[in-house]
């Protein structure tokens, strides 16, 4: 069945790789992003938005650290996508969020977490139908961490134990959670994950002595520390259960994905 979705946060990695999923397969996407003039965070442009949309995809972002600006942000896009929802009559919400992020032992130190964790419950407490998908982390996302982890030749990087997968892999599986669901009345979490359990350097490792630099730089020390917390470096991030993807990081290397 064709479906009118509006993804919100379009402009960012998983929401753009989203969209092009979903066109692929035939849907009618409204990419909605300040871009565009839709901003969430204040209301503006929703309406528009989302007005005669199926489906509604919640894939925004925030860079921030501190707790108390991203539960402002990600409390506020939330009541806003709600309350255009149920004027609007969208049948359904997906919220595109992250695997652990709900964990006091792994967002303690992490603000911008606790900010999708409060995302969550709103959601989770609308009353409308929603899905919430907990998508570990990327590994497009090690581009940055090591750049913010570098200074010359040295990366000291937050020690994270995880089973990571690629973006356009994490893209699909949601694009399928949307197409399966339709008909399903009920609001459902779900869980995508990589094949692998690895730590922020093996992967950063892997990606160096494949393409010879990461995010820009090109460390000769690759030092790990868990100045995120025990719960990342201990495996809090890492799901017990869920839709497991079958790319490694060896074949995403080799496929070129990034």
């Amino acid at each position: 069945m064709t479906m009118i979705i509006t993804v919100l946060g379009a402009a960012g990695t998983i929401g753009s790789r989203l969209a092009e999923q979903l066109e692929e397969r035939g849907h009618e996407v409204r990419r909605a992003s300040r871009r565009t003039g839709v901003d969430a965070r204040t209301g503006v442009g929703l309406r528009e938005a989302l007005g005669g949309a199926d489906v509604v995809v919640d894939c925004l972002n925030l860079e921030a650290l501190r707790a108390a600006t991203a539960r402002a942000f990600f409390e506020g896009t939330a009541q806003h996508v709600v309350r255009t929802v149920r004027q609007e009559g969208v049948g359904r919400i997906v919220c595109v969020s992250i695997a652990g992020a709900a964990d006091p032992a792994v967002n303690r130190l992490m603000g911008y977490y606790q900010g999708k964790a409060a995302q969550e419950q709103v959601y989770a407490s609308s009353g409308e139908r929603v899905t919430i998908i907990h998508s570990t982390q990327w590994f497009e996302l090690m581009d940055d961490v090591v750049r913010r982890a570098s200074i010359g030749p040295v990366s000291v990087l937050p020690t994270m134990t995880m089973a990571a997968l690629s973006a356009r892999r994490a893209a699909a599986h949601i694009a399928d959670e949307i197409e399966d669901s339709t008909d399903d009345p009920h609001s459902r979490t779900l869980t995508v994950r990589g094949p692998e359990v690895a730590t922020t350097r093996e992967i950063a490792r892997a990606i160096l002595s494949s393409r010879g630099s990461i995010g820009g730089r090109r460390p000769r020390v690759l030092w790990q520390l868990p100045y995120l917390g025990r719960g990342m470096a201990d495996g809090g991030l890492v799901p017990a259960d869920g839709i497991v993807d079958e790319l490694t990081l060896v074949q995403w290397l080799a496929d070129d994905e990034g």
